[in-house]
């Protein structure tokens, strides 16, 4: 090969690979400088190679579940990927350099991707271009339910008559939204309209079936098989849950079905776990304004079984109240002064929370501790089940079982063979190939089409694409008794034909000795179903939804692990009270004032403004379409072209006063 080319002008391209950037020739009049400086430029080029295909996973990985990220946090992620290979720090650093993030020149440590700007801008822009282009949801209501009070009959009225195309529902944590919904959606279905009811999740279903909704499903399911009647009305429960890219492909969905969309969720409490707080944007960014509720109805005095315990209700919906409202310090304070902020020591302080929750336990109330980190999850979780042991108020006899812990990975971490261990098991939480749900394999390889995975001495390629159908989890060996509380980490059909939900806390009858375990609501968990943990304590994440007489909340001190959706997450699930555990009150009042807000990289990029909301005449678009398309349009166009001509003339018309003058 040299002596072919000995002799001749080599083309060079510099060491970002760039084609576009200055060529450099040397010449080459003998057959050994030709090999060398072939040979360090196919180097080069499998460096550049590498640092692409390493920087390219850590995007994927930083980027599936954050809008902005820190561009060191690239090239952290880019060298563990890279460990071992042929390339420099510095190497990296250009490459990133070169690359066409969205930067902004006040933060200049973070970086976003225009893919990722581009699909919130085309949410907000969704939004905003059906806002006032509709006619109203319901032109003649119906007389609404009677256990409606004067706040929520509102607030439904003024979603049956909104006129545009996405309308949104807000409601702090037990203002009774979902009362509210379901009478929307009985007073729409009246109408004649076909109606969609939404969740982003299966124990959200579960919740919206129980409380009378007519056939829930969840946005994912919505998606995959995109049956949509058209015009029909689409009503979706905690949409803050709904990430970038589920509510992109339901906007579009909307449009092609002609529908309307009302999403109804709090962006105060924890938002999506995929990049984009897509709910957020939309109320920051639309300019459409929502229909609220404010009166919080789940810390209820009339609970009190004496006046001392009413008033101490009353104390707490406050506390909850100014939490809702932003003043996260004046909450903790007025808590503080309720004597219900315990300080005790960390090695006590699991200790007192589980004499609390036996005590509470024993006075017939429901409980649920709500810890920040996993492992804080798995200290109190076993604190609490030997308390109740110590009680007798669990069976004597424990079978030990082997439940799978699902590890947090995203789809980039599933491609990486460094997470998994050598016991790490592989179950299918969806139908892949010829799987079906529930079946589990083993790690057989990476490769470029996705991860093998071997089941019964047989492999299955997952693809890159469906890699989400899959749950990498570690087994983890737990004692089962009688009165034991589980928490079901994993949708399934069981072969009785009934099903879990993931999220879901039940109670253990029995465990049976072909080791199926019999749950008090007559379920029986199949040998095979092995995704649960210990149910005493839950993540703030995992609480949210759920509604009960008291909350016990063991603080970790932990700062990044608190922020002001956790704690208003936190201190609003109970009906009757809370307690709270911690170290450190001083540190624990400074850490939950921080905001949990993702940024997103629509305030990044451009330093956008939440916009004005529309003008009258917009929002009037709606309710002028009973004169026809045509005269509601020509009349909104003229108020608009009016409005843009008034300053002009009257400054012209000033100027010519001047000059007769």
């Amino acid at each position: 090969m040299p002596s072919k080319i000995a002799g001749r002008h080599c083309k060079i391209l510099n060491c970002c690979g760039r084609e576009n950037s200055p060529r450099t020739f040397i010449t080459m009049n003998s057959p050994a400088s030709c090999e060398v400086l072939v040979t360090r430029f196919v180097t080069r080029r499998v460096v550049i190679f590498k640092s692409k295909r390493f920087r390219k996973r850590a995007e994927d990985h930083l980027f599936d579940r954050n809008s902005v990220a820190l561009e060191c946090q690239l090239w952290q992620q880019a060298l563990e990927r890279g460990r071992g290979e042929n390339f420099s720090f510095t190497e990296l650093k250009e490459f990133t350099r070169q690359r066409p993030y969205i930067r902004n020149s006040e933060r200049p440590a973070e970086v976003t991707l225009q893919e990722v700007l581009l699909r919130e801008m085309e949410i907000v822009q969704t939004v905003k271009d059906g806002a006032g282009n509709c006619r109203p949801l319901v032109e003649h209501s119906y007389a609404a339910d009677p256990k409606l009070d004067e706040e929520q009959r509102l607030a439904l009225d003024a979603l049956l008559h909104s006129t545009n195309a996405v309308s949104l529902f807000r409601g702090g944590a037990g203002t009774g939204k979902s009362f509210v919904l379901r009478e929307l959606v009985e007073q729409v279905r009246q109408s004649g309209k076909s109606v969609a009811v939404l969740a982003p999740q299966r124990q959200q279903v579960v919740v919206m079936e129980r409380d009378g909704f007519p056939s829930p499903t969840t946005v994912t399911s919505l998606l995959l098989k995109r049956e949509l009647v058209e015009g029909a009305v689409v009503v979706v429960d905690e949409a803050g849950q709904i990430g970038g890219r589920q509510m992109s492909e339901l906007l579009r969905l909307m449009r092609e079905r002609n529908a309307r969309v009302i999403l109804s969720g709090d962006t105060r409490q924890h938002g999506a776990v995929e990049a984009s707080d897509a709910l957020l944007a939309i109320e920051r960014h639309s300019g459409v304004k929502p229909v609220e509720l404010h009166t919080i109805r789940r810390q209820d005095p009339a609970l009190g079984r004496s006046k001392t315990e009413s008033s101490k209700i009353k104390q707490y919906r406050k506390a909850v109240e100014m939490a809702a409202a932003g003043k996260l310090a004046e909450s903790f304070e007025r808590l503080d002064k309720m004597g219900v902020v315990v300080a005790c020591g960390l090695g006590e302080q699991a200790d007192k929370l589980a004499d609390e929750y036996v005590r509470l336990l024993e006075d017939n109330a429901s409980v649920v501790v709500v810890s920040q980190t996993w492992a804080e999850v798995h200290r109190v979780n076993s604190k609490v089940r030997d308390a109740l042991k110590g009680k007798g108020l669990l069976g004597v006899n424990d079978v030990t079982v082997e439940a799978l812990n699902k590890l947090d990975l995203t789809n980039a971490q599933k491609r990486d063979q460094r997470f998994y261990s050598q016991d790490a098991v592989i179950v299918f939480n969806q139908k892949v190939r010829q799987t079906e749900p529930g079946m589990r394999g083993k790690l057989a390889g990476i490769v470029k089409a996705g991860v093998l995975v071997e089941i019964d001495g047989k492999c299955v390629t997952v693809s890159n694409k469906v890699l989400d159908k899959i749950t990498v989890c570690l087994p983890r060996e737990i004692a089962v008794a009688q009165g034991d509380k589980l928490h079901l980490k994993a949708n399934r059909k069981l072969a009785s034909g009934a099903r879990v939900t993931n999220g879901e806390l039940v109670t253990v009858k029995s465990a049976l000795p072909d080791g199926k375990i019999e749950l008090a609501d007559g379920r029986i968990l199949d040998k095979s179903f092995r995704e649960f943990l210990p149910g005493y304590a839950v993540t703030s994440y995992g609480s949210q939804g759920k509604t009960v007489d008291y909350v016990l909340f063991s603080d970790s001190t932990i700062k990044a692990a608190t922020n002001a959706q956790q704690w208003y997450v936190t201190i609003s699930r109970g009906r009757r009270g809370i307690r709270i555990f911690t170290p450190d009150k001083i540190q624990l009042r400074e850490n939950l004032v921080r905001s949990g807000h993702r940024p997103l990289a629509l305030e990044f990029a451009g330093g956008l403004r939440p916009l004005k909301h529309n003008p009258l005449w917009n929002r009037l678009h709606g309710h002028l379409l009973r004169f026809g398309q045509r005269a509601a349009d020509t009349f909104c166009r003229l108020k608009q072209s009016r409005c843009r001509s008034q300053p002009g003339q009257k400054h012209e018309h000033q100027n010519t006063r001047m000059l007769h003058h």
